[in-house]
């Protein structure tokens, strides 16, 4: 196991070659870019979506024939994960892919899609984007000074904990969780007896080691990514939100461009939304393994009995979305 020193220490010194030496987009063209566009995104580069956004970089390249260059930024490079999105209204950020709690914060309609226990299948979620409701939330971002491109998928949120099994509600209480700052995620372990703690991801491996919290609530393939499977030792599958990601641009960044040129990063954006939620289906079931062979317990839980004890949510958070927009995702979810 590495050294929690040594590794501050690696990640320090990868830190500052990385913001020295961005990603810059491969498989040069003989002119000059006319457009170079900074992408972050909300994890580091361990994170199995950096690749996913490394081939997006190429394929913008190579539909707008180098025109424009996409520069590839982990999260705390650009900016912390709470600012991203403020960066990207200031145009500071060209480029973001950003997770849904943190979306919610600027857009409450978006807590639609982070209903606990909602979504049995990935299928249903995907469903549900891109159909009416995806369009009717992307449509909401350029009044901030956003725009959407295309929907992804950070995987089901699971709640890890350093060494309780959560099988049933009743075990969540007085949990100190770590949770993303939409005021549903909070909502959700309240609910639950839990005591949710809202904490930038940076500073979480020292909390669990500390044991100032005392579960997180992540998908399975950001366990890695940040080491966290060295100090959580259960994996609870509590499954209780898809997390969709969003793909957004700077509309002034955006709205400078040619017709053709938005035309272009459309395009790619679309196929990247489709490598984006493949990628991360099938690391999530790699990531599995990889925990398993670590040592990690993973446990199942009965998801039935959640949902029916998260069932406040609903009720407290239907009016903050908006009734019509909540009743039809209920519906189409059935």
């Amino acid at each position: 196991m590495i050294n929690r020193r040594a590794f501050l220490k690696t990640a320090a010194v990868g830190a500052s070659q990385a913001v020295a030496l961005p990603y810059l987009a491969r498989e040069g063209f003989a002119q000059t870019p006319a457009h170079v566009f900074k992408l972050t995104y909300a994890d580091n580069r361990n994170h199995p979506l950096y690749q996913v956004l490394l081939r997006y970089a190429d394929n913008v390249k190579q539909k707008t024939g180098g025109a424009i260059e996409v520069q590839v930024y982990g999260a705390g490079e650009l900016g912390t994960q709470v600012n991203i999105l403020t960066g990207l209204q200031t145009g500071i950020i060209d480029l973001c892919a950003h997770t849904s709690g943190f979306i919610d914060t600027l857009f409450p309609q978006f807590q639609v899609m982070d209903l606990p226990f909602l979504f049995n299948e990935l299928s249903q979620a995907e469903k549900v984007l891109d159909g009416p409701v995806g369009k009717e939330l992307a449509d909401l971002m350029p009044q901030k000074g956003i725009y959407a491109l295309g929907y992804g998928y950070w995987g089901w949120r699971v709640t890890s904990t350093v060494d309780r099994k959560l099988t049933k509600p009743e075990d969540m209480k007085g949990l100190k969780i770590r949770v993303q700052p939409g005021p549903i995620f909070s909502g959700t372990y309240r609910a639950l007896g839990a005591n949710p703690i809202a904490i930038d991801l940076s500073e979480v491996y020292l909390a669990l080691s500390q044991k100032t919290i005392e579960a997180i609530e992540l998908p399975i393939v950001a366990l890695p990514a940040a080491k966290f499977y060295e100090v959580v030792k259960v994996v609870n599958l509590t499954n209780h939100v898809y997390n969709a990601g969003v793909m957004m641009v700077s509309k002034r960044k955006f709205d400078a461009l040619t017709p053709d040129l938005q035309q272009k990063l459309r395009e790619a954006s679309a196929d990247l939304s489709k490598d984006w939620r493949k990628t991360i289906a099938d690391k999530t079931t790699e990531t599995a393994e990889f925990l398993k062979k670590q040592g990690l317990a993973i446990n199942d839980v009965d998801r039935a009995a959640y949902r029916k004890a998260s069932e406040p949510v609903y009720t407290e958070f239907r009016d903050k979305i908006g009734g019509a927009l909540y009743d039809a995702v209920i519906k189409q979810v059935g």
